[in-house]
């Protein structure tokens, strides 16, 4: 056994590397930089994690959400690897143990966000570090620089302090060719291995429907999913919130996500649900990146999605385990017109050329809910992959027989 599949079997307990796994540790082991597109729930936390336990030094992960870099923390921990987050949540002084712990050289893995990288103390700490690689986690969030954080923009110019440049990976699940050009430009790498594997789930069934009344086709569809995990995915936080009063209403028990909710019903929530005390979620997509709850069995886009990669990132985190699945969309020309309206006013949007893209996207989504073709061939092709024809793992697709 290499060292490679002992430490997978120590610290991860798996006796076999997933494809591509293997191929993309070792593309940064050997030093080359490395762009990886996965679906999600394909494990890609393990891909620098494992390297991190084999160089010398730190490995820094850049992470677009607190709730996220603190759930893959509490998972190290319980594997015995030594890791941190550093947040603006944190008192001074559990601020301090953490940089304490890196200048002792007692932690391989410590996450923070793109801001942290402007922060002059954190700065003035981490040039005295040795750090080995830099990991770009949910790298689709690098284009949030265009609209409303600009850190991610100044990623490249943290690389740069390094005397000895780190080892770079940017791992992501959902990235088109442009959005591959968009990272490597905002990193400024100059030719970084690509490593993708199927973006197709087929495990998953895609169905999207018209009702005249969503909200009690909702309520329908639920109760025909009786004791099964579910998400339901709302557009805005006013969405959420009555959407789940209009459940308890009708007997049906959940909880909530959304940025607008203090810290502490944010973790009760998420951890009711991930403990399976409750088995329905009803959030906006604050929720989900990260989390890792095998078993869900059914998504719903009560509101339609404002991408295909948003479709496609909320659609994954159903059946992590294997099994069948729905992905649902619940779509209105009522949404579209939503969506627009955040694209015409969102302040956080600065062109006339952002909102074109966010258009186009929203354009793409349309599509989507409009086919007639096999949907499972309509998300590979957006991704510029192929898929052969579902059979009976889509609507359209069962409809024709095919």
């Amino acid at each position: 056994m290499d060292l490679l599949q002992e430490i997978l079997k120590k610290y991860f307990h798996y006796d076999h590397f997933r494809y591509p796994q293997q191929e993309i540790i070792q593309t940064i082991l050997n030093g080359k930089d490395c762009i990886a597109l996965l679906p999600t729930g394909f494990g890609k936390s393990i891909i620098f994690q494992i390297p991190s336990l084999i160089l010398s030094g730190v490995t820094i992960v850049i992470s677009p959400l607190i709730a996220l870099m603190e759930d893959q923390v509490l998972h190290l921990h319980e594997k015995n690897i030594p890791a941190a987050v550093l947040h603006s949540n944190q008192s001074f002084d559990v601020q301090t143990s953490i940089y304490q712990k890196l200048e002792k050289g007692k932690l391989k893995i410590l996450y923070v966000s793109a801001e942290r990288l402007q922060n002059k103390y954190f700065l003035k700490k981490i040039r005295k570090i040795q750090v080995s690689l830099i990991t770009i986690d949910e790298a689709h969030t690098i284009l949030w620089a265009e609209s409303f954080r600009i850190s991610f923009a100044q990623i490249k110019d943290f690389i740069k302090l390094f005397p000895i440049k780190p080892k770079l990976l940017a791992l992501t699940a959902t990235a088109t060719n442009q959005t591959v050009q968009k990272i490597k430009y905002y990193l400024e790498l100059e030719n970084p291995s690509i490593i993708q594997t199927d973006m197709d789930r087929k495990n998953i069934i895609y169905r999207v429907l018209q009702p005249r009344d969503k909200s009690k086709a909702l309520i329908k569809y639920i109760l025909s999913h009786d004791r099964q995990m579910g998400i339901v995915y709302c557009l805005t936080r006013k969405r959420v919130e009555q959407l789940s009063q209009f459940l308890f209403e009708n007997n049906i028990q959940n909880v909530i996500y959304h940025g607008g909710l203090d810290a502490t019903m944010k973790f009760s929530n998420q951890t009711s649900f991930m403990d399976h005390q409750t088995r329905i979620m009803i959030c906006t997509n604050a929720f989900g990146m990260g989390i890792d709850i095998p078993d869900i069995r059914f998504v719903v886009n009560y509101d339609i999605p404002a991408s295909i990669e948003d479709l496609v990132q909320q659609m994954g985190r159903a059946a992590r385990d294997g099994g069948a699945a729905e992905a649902v969309v619940f779509f209105s020309f009522t949404d579209v017109q939503t969506v627009e309206y955040f694209i015409r006013k969102g302040q956080t949007i600065p062109s006339k050329k952002i909102q074109k893209q966010h258009r186009e996207k929203l354009d793409e989504v349309i599509q989507y809910c409009l086919s007639k073709k096999c949907r499972h061939q309509f998300i590979c092709s957006y991704f510029g992959q192929k898929t052969n024809k579902c059979i009976l793992y889509c609507d359209n697709c069962k409809k024709m027989g095919l």
